[in-house]
């Protein structure tokens, strides 16, 4: 009997420790569960922190290979300093700045060498950069957080912003010639005119299709510091769809160059400051895109 129990009474003591290890062990787990959540929440902030405050973007195209004109009737787009049409027998390398095309033989690039580089400056972007030359109808010295474009006819370079030219419709020109050299050509013109009464209507019109757009939301209003604590240090004309809406509404714009350069800021600024991998990059190509369009 006495040993009967004593047996029991080991039973009992024996289920008692279990379940208070199991207790231990449940707590001990909870914490590892929370400790790996925690992490993977703070990894996750810093991923988003970090497609927010994302460092300008780097040179992945250096070696990639440019899109050979394939229309016809029209004159083939000139590369290189060389100013040349696209030659698919030769190898090109790509700047970074002013996305012009080079070929490695008349930069001094060997198909080798690119496969090291980041990014590639021409020499007309590194010369500027350097002595501080003045560019554009506003006479500013170079600046990488923009497009240019180039004048086929006085090689001058202009803010894309200033002429009302889009990047990504530069794609599509053959032959640039700036307003310096002709006033009146049919996109100078159309850019450089006042606006009418009837222009404001179809431009309230253009900025609610822009405004509903898939890909405006991130430039609907201005960037909150809370979000993205370094952007007011690293934009230093930031723009936003909220902004260009009220100056339509209000007739601040005197040519449509002006709204397009008010546009353009939103792109350059989006592109400049985020990852070129990033969602808020993706955005501003296919908004740019669509405004091209429209």
């Amino acid at each position: 009997m006495l040993l009967f129990k004593h047996k029991e009474m080991l039973k009992k003591d024996i289920i008692k420790k279990r379940g208070l290890l199991e207790k231990e062990l449940g707590v001990d787990i909870q914490k590892e569960l929370s400790s790996e959540i925690a992490l993977r929440t703070r990894a996750e902030r810093s991923k988003q922190e970090e497609v927010r405050c994302g460092k300008r973007r780097s040179g992945g195209n250096v070696a990639s290979t440019p899109k050979p004109n394939k229309r016809t009737g029209k004159k083939e787009k000139l590369l290189c300093i060389c100013r040349t049409p696209y030659d698919n027998t030769k190898f090109y390398v790509g700047c970074e700045h002013c996305s012009n095309w080079f070929h490695g033989d008349c930069v001094g690039v060997t198909e080798e060498m690119s496969k090291t580089m980041e990014e590639y400056v021409c020499p007309d972007c590194r010369r500027a950069e350097e002595t501080q030359e003045l560019y554009c109808l506003c006479r500013q010295p170079y600046d990488n957080s923009q497009f240019y474009i180039c004048c086929d006819r006085c090689q001058d370079w202009f803010h894309g912003r200033c002429v009302g030219i889009l990047q990504s419709e530069a794609d599509n020109i053959d032959e640039y010639i700036c307003p310096n050299c002709q006033k009146n050509n049919s996109v100078n013109f159309a850019n450089m005119k006042e606006l009418t009464p009837k222009d404001f209507e179809n431009l309230k019109r253009l900025v609610k299709q822009i405004q509903l757009h898939k890909n405006a939301w991130p430039f609907m209003e201005p960037v909150d510091p809370r979000e993205a604590p370094t952007y007011y240090k690293v934009i230093k004309e930031p723009m936003d769809l909220q902004t260009v809406e009220r100056k339509v509404n209000e007739q601040i714009y005197s040519t449509l160059s002006e709204f397009i350069g008010d546009m353009t800021k939103i792109f350059d600024n989006c592109r400049y400051f985020n990852p070129k991998d990033s969602e808020f990059y993706r955005c501003a190509d296919g908004l740019e895109a669509f405004l091209h369009k429209n």
